[in-house]
Protein backbone atom coordinates (compact mmCIF):
# COMPACT_ATOMS: atom_id res chain seq x y z
CA UNK A 1 0.00 0.00 0.00
CA UNK A 2 1.25 3.37 -0.60
CA UNK A 3 2.81 5.49 2.06
CA UNK A 4 0.43 8.25 1.53
CA UNK A 5 -2.18 6.15 2.58
CA UNK A 6 -3.11 5.48 6.14
CA UNK A 7 -1.77 2.72 7.83
CA UNK A 8 -3.80 2.55 10.90
CA UNK A 9 -7.63 1.61 11.33
CA UNK A 10 -9.67 2.75 14.06
CA UNK A 11 -11.44 -0.34 15.63
CA UNK A 12 -14.42 0.49 18.03
CA UNK A 13 -16.54 -2.27 19.37
CA UNK A 14 -19.71 -1.09 21.61
CA UNK A 15 -20.71 -3.73 23.74
CA UNK A 16 -23.49 -1.54 25.61
CA UNK A 17 -26.67 -1.56 23.05
CA UNK A 18 -27.70 1.86 22.07
CA UNK A 19 -31.16 3.09 20.71
CA UNK A 20 -31.57 3.83 17.07
CA UNK A 21 -31.37 7.42 16.89
CA UNK A 22 -27.90 7.14 18.37
CA UNK A 23 -26.47 4.19 16.44
CA UNK A 24 -27.34 6.00 13.18
CA UNK A 25 -26.08 9.38 14.36
CA UNK A 26 -23.02 7.93 14.95
CA UNK A 27 -22.10 6.60 11.87
CA UNK A 28 -23.07 9.64 10.36
CA UNK A 29 -20.76 11.58 12.67
CA UNK A 30 -17.71 9.16 11.81
CA UNK A 31 -18.16 10.01 8.19
CA UNK A 32 -18.15 13.47 8.56
CA UNK A 33 -14.77 13.14 10.87
CA UNK A 34 -13.14 10.77 8.55
CA UNK A 35 -12.33 13.69 6.20
CA UNK A 36 -10.12 15.12 8.94
CA UNK A 37 -8.65 12.62 10.34
CA UNK A 38 -8.01 10.36 7.20
CA UNK A 39 -8.51 7.10 9.45
CA UNK A 40 -10.72 4.79 8.56
CA UNK A 41 -13.21 3.30 11.29
CA UNK A 42 -14.24 -0.09 12.01
CA UNK A 43 -16.99 0.35 14.41
CA UNK A 44 -19.65 -2.95 15.96
CA UNK A 45 -22.80 -1.80 17.57
CA UNK A 46 -25.87 -3.65 18.86
CA UNK A 47 -29.56 -1.94 19.40
CA UNK A 48 -31.04 -1.35 22.67
CA UNK A 49 -34.31 -2.78 21.60
CA UNK A 50 -35.85 -4.26 18.46
CA UNK A 51 -35.61 -1.39 16.20
CA UNK A 52 -36.66 -0.88 12.46
CA UNK A 53 -34.12 1.04 10.09
CA UNK A 54 -35.32 1.87 6.80
CA UNK A 55 -33.79 2.63 3.63
CA UNK A 56 -33.58 6.65 2.53
CA UNK A 57 -35.48 6.03 -0.47
CA UNK A 58 -38.33 4.09 1.23
CA UNK A 59 -41.73 5.55 2.22
CA UNK A 60 -43.09 5.05 5.78
CA UNK A 61 -46.39 4.85 4.10
CA UNK A 62 -45.00 1.27 2.53
CA UNK A 63 -43.99 0.27 6.25
CA UNK A 64 -45.12 -3.85 6.63
CA UNK A 65 -47.87 -3.31 9.14
CA UNK A 66 -46.10 -5.79 12.05
CA UNK A 67 -43.97 -3.09 12.22
CA UNK A 68 -45.51 -0.51 12.96
CA UNK A 69 -45.28 -0.94 16.55
CA UNK A 70 -41.53 -0.86 17.23
CA UNK A 71 -39.23 2.41 16.59
CA UNK A 72 -38.45 3.08 13.59
CA UNK A 73 -35.27 5.36 12.20
CA UNK A 74 -34.22 6.57 8.44
CA UNK A 75 -30.67 5.38 7.63
CA UNK A 76 -28.50 7.43 5.77
CA UNK A 77 -27.83 4.48 3.17
CA UNK A 78 -30.06 2.93 1.03
CA UNK A 79 -31.60 -0.60 0.45
CA UNK A 80 -34.52 -2.47 1.73
CA UNK A 81 -35.51 -2.22 5.55
CA UNK A 82 -33.56 -4.34 8.71
CA UNK A 83 -35.68 -5.45 11.96
CA UNK A 84 -32.23 -4.84 14.34
CA UNK A 85 -32.90 -7.18 16.88
CA UNK A 86 -31.02 -10.16 17.20
CA UNK A 87 -27.89 -9.41 14.84
CA UNK A 88 -24.60 -7.58 15.16
CA UNK A 89 -24.20 -4.64 13.41
CA UNK A 90 -21.31 -3.33 11.86
CA UNK A 91 -20.03 0.19 9.61
CA UNK A 92 -16.79 0.96 7.70
CA UNK A 93 -15.74 4.22 6.97
CA UNK A 94 -13.21 4.69 4.67
CA UNK A 95 -11.39 8.02 3.96
CA UNK A 96 -11.24 9.28 -0.12
CA UNK A 97 -7.89 8.26 -0.49
CA UNK A 98 -8.01 4.59 0.84
CA UNK A 99 -11.85 4.33 -1.33
CA UNK A 100 -9.85 5.52 -4.80
CA UNK A 101 -7.69 2.10 -4.51
CA UNK A 102 -10.55 -0.14 -5.46
CA UNK A 103 -14.08 -0.23 -7.14
CA UNK A 104 -16.71 0.72 -4.35
CA UNK A 105 -18.56 -2.69 -4.71
CA UNK A 106 -15.30 -4.22 -3.55
CA UNK A 107 -15.82 -3.38 -0.13
CA UNK A 108 -19.27 -5.00 0.25
CA UNK A 109 -16.86 -7.97 -0.92
CA UNK A 110 -14.16 -7.87 1.21
CA UNK A 111 -16.34 -7.82 4.55
CA UNK A 112 -18.40 -10.33 3.52
CA UNK A 113 -15.75 -12.59 2.54
CA UNK A 114 -13.63 -12.01 5.75
CA UNK A 115 -17.36 -12.39 7.65
CA UNK A 116 -17.69 -15.64 5.97
CA UNK A 117 -14.47 -17.06 6.66
CA UNK A 118 -14.89 -16.66 10.08
CA UNK A 119 -18.21 -18.11 10.48
CA UNK A 120 -16.97 -21.15 8.05
CA UNK A 121 -14.15 -21.94 11.01
CA UNK A 122 -17.31 -22.17 13.18
CA UNK A 123 -18.95 -24.52 11.42
CA UNK A 124 -21.54 -22.42 9.82
CA UNK A 125 -22.16 -23.21 5.89
CA UNK A 126 -22.08 -19.45 4.65
CA UNK A 127 -21.18 -18.00 1.08
CA UNK A 128 -21.27 -15.34 -1.28
CA UNK A 129 -24.79 -15.57 -3.56
CA UNK A 130 -23.25 -14.59 -6.27
CA UNK A 131 -24.96 -13.45 -9.82
CA UNK A 132 -26.33 -16.44 -10.44
CA UNK A 133 -28.54 -16.51 -7.39
CA UNK A 134 -28.88 -13.13 -7.21
CA UNK A 135 -32.99 -11.73 -8.12
CA UNK A 136 -34.84 -8.66 -8.62
CA UNK A 137 -37.27 -8.03 -5.33
CA UNK A 138 -38.37 -5.02 -3.92
CA UNK A 139 -39.89 -6.35 -0.91
CA UNK A 140 -39.27 -3.66 1.54
CA UNK A 141 -37.26 -5.79 4.32
CA UNK A 142 -33.90 -5.81 3.15
CA UNK A 143 -33.40 -9.44 4.34
CA UNK A 144 -36.03 -10.74 2.14
CA UNK A 145 -34.42 -9.26 -1.13
CA UNK A 146 -31.49 -11.18 -3.15
CA UNK A 147 -28.44 -9.21 -4.10
CA UNK A 148 -25.27 -11.02 -5.56
CA UNK A 149 -23.21 -9.48 -2.32
CA UNK A 150 -25.45 -11.95 0.01
CA UNK A 151 -24.02 -13.81 2.40
CA UNK A 152 -26.31 -16.64 2.44
CA UNK A 153 -26.61 -19.61 4.55
CA UNK A 154 -28.77 -22.68 3.78
CA UNK A 155 -30.18 -20.24 0.72
CA UNK A 156 -31.29 -17.77 3.24
CA UNK A 157 -29.78 -14.07 3.06
CA UNK A 158 -27.76 -13.85 7.03
CA UNK A 159 -26.07 -10.77 5.95
CA UNK A 160 -26.83 -8.02 3.55
CA UNK A 161 -24.74 -4.36 3.54
CA UNK A 162 -25.31 -0.74 1.93
CA UNK A 163 -23.46 2.12 1.57
CA UNK A 164 -23.36 6.37 0.96
CA UNK A 165 -20.56 7.82 -0.20
CA UNK A 166 -19.59 11.57 0.90
CA UNK A 167 -17.29 13.69 -0.75
CA UNK A 168 -15.02 10.86 -1.76
CA UNK A 169 -15.52 9.31 1.74
CA UNK A 170 -17.78 6.24 2.14
CA UNK A 171 -20.01 4.82 4.71
CA UNK A 172 -20.67 1.36 4.48
CA UNK A 173 -22.93 -0.81 6.84
CA UNK A 174 -24.83 -3.94 7.52
CA UNK A 175 -25.92 -6.50 9.56
CA UNK A 176 -25.39 -10.08 10.53
CA UNK A 177 -28.57 -11.65 11.53
CA UNK A 178 -28.18 -14.26 14.17
CA UNK A 179 -31.40 -15.55 14.98
CA UNK A 180 -34.93 -14.53 13.10
CA UNK A 181 -36.91 -11.26 14.69
CA UNK A 182 -39.98 -11.66 16.45
CA UNK A 183 -41.71 -9.26 14.20
CA UNK A 184 -40.36 -11.52 10.87
CA UNK A 185 -39.85 -14.57 11.84
CA UNK A 186 -39.75 -15.87 8.27
CA UNK A 187 -36.31 -14.40 7.70
CA UNK A 188 -33.91 -16.62 9.63
CA UNK A 189 -30.70 -15.84 11.14
CA UNK A 190 -27.44 -18.34 11.52
CA UNK A 191 -29.40 -19.98 14.58
CA UNK A 192 -32.41 -20.63 13.00
CA UNK A 193 -30.56 -22.49 10.36
CA UNK A 194 -27.15 -24.44 11.14
CA UNK A 195 -26.21 -26.31 14.23
CA UNK A 196 -22.40 -23.56 14.78
CA UNK A 197 -21.81 -21.89 17.64
CA UNK A 198 -21.10 -18.38 16.64
CA UNK A 199 -18.09 -16.95 18.38
CA UNK A 200 -17.85 -14.74 21.08
CA UNK A 201 -15.27 -12.49 20.01
CA UNK A 202 -16.71 -12.63 16.38
CA UNK A 203 -16.48 -9.36 15.64
CA UNK A 204 -13.14 -8.99 16.71
CA UNK A 205 -12.25 -12.04 14.48
CA UNK A 206 -13.80 -10.25 11.69
CA UNK A 207 -12.26 -6.93 11.99
CA UNK A 208 -8.56 -8.37 12.27
CA UNK A 209 -9.38 -10.25 8.44
CA UNK A 210 -10.56 -7.10 7.09
CA UNK A 211 -7.45 -5.43 8.39
CA UNK A 212 -5.24 -7.46 7.23
CA UNK A 213 -7.26 -7.35 3.53
CA UNK A 214 -6.68 -3.48 3.62
CA UNK A 215 -2.94 -3.70 4.58
CA UNK A 216 -4.02 -1.55 8.07
CA UNK A 217 -3.11 -1.84 11.54
CA UNK A 218 -6.45 -2.41 14.12
CA UNK A 219 -6.03 0.28 16.94
CA UNK A 220 -8.77 0.56 19.52
CA UNK A 221 -10.62 3.55 19.69
CA UNK A 222 -13.65 5.61 20.53
CA UNK A 223 -15.81 8.60 20.04
CA UNK A 224 -13.85 11.91 20.21
CA UNK A 225 -15.07 14.60 21.98
CA UNK A 226 -15.98 16.30 18.93
CA UNK A 227 -17.47 13.16 17.32
CA UNK A 228 -19.74 12.51 20.42
CA UNK A 229 -20.71 16.18 19.97
CA UNK A 230 -21.75 15.96 16.41
CA UNK A 231 -23.35 12.64 17.12
CA UNK A 232 -25.82 14.17 19.95
CA UNK A 233 -26.17 16.75 17.84
CA UNK A 234 -27.06 14.57 14.22
CA UNK A 235 -29.18 12.72 16.54
CA UNK A 236 -31.32 15.22 18.31
CA UNK A 237 -31.78 16.93 14.88
CA UNK A 238 -32.35 14.85 12.27
CA UNK A 239 -32.55 10.56 13.57
CA UNK A 240 -35.06 11.89 15.99
CA UNK A 241 -37.39 13.68 14.24
CA UNK A 242 -40.25 12.49 12.26
CA UNK A 243 -39.24 15.18 9.47
CA UNK A 244 -36.27 13.04 8.70
CA UNK A 245 -37.89 9.85 9.37
CA UNK A 246 -41.25 10.59 7.22
CA UNK A 247 -39.95 12.67 4.41
CA UNK A 248 -35.77 13.04 4.64
CA UNK A 249 -36.04 16.62 5.89
CA UNK A 250 -33.21 17.45 8.31
CA UNK A 251 -33.88 20.20 10.87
Amino acid sequence: MSGMLPAKCRLLIEREPAEGSWNMAVDEALLEAVGETELPVLRWYRWREATVSMGYFQKVNELDKRLTGLPVVRRLTGGGALVHEFELTYSLILPARLVATRPTEEFYDLVHRCCAECLVEASFPVEARGTSRAFADESFLCFARGDSHDLICAGSKVLGSAQRRRRGHILQHGGLLLKAAKAAPELKGLRDLAPGRIPEDLDQQVSFRIARELELELVSSSLSARERQLTEELSSTRYRTTDWTVSRRAL
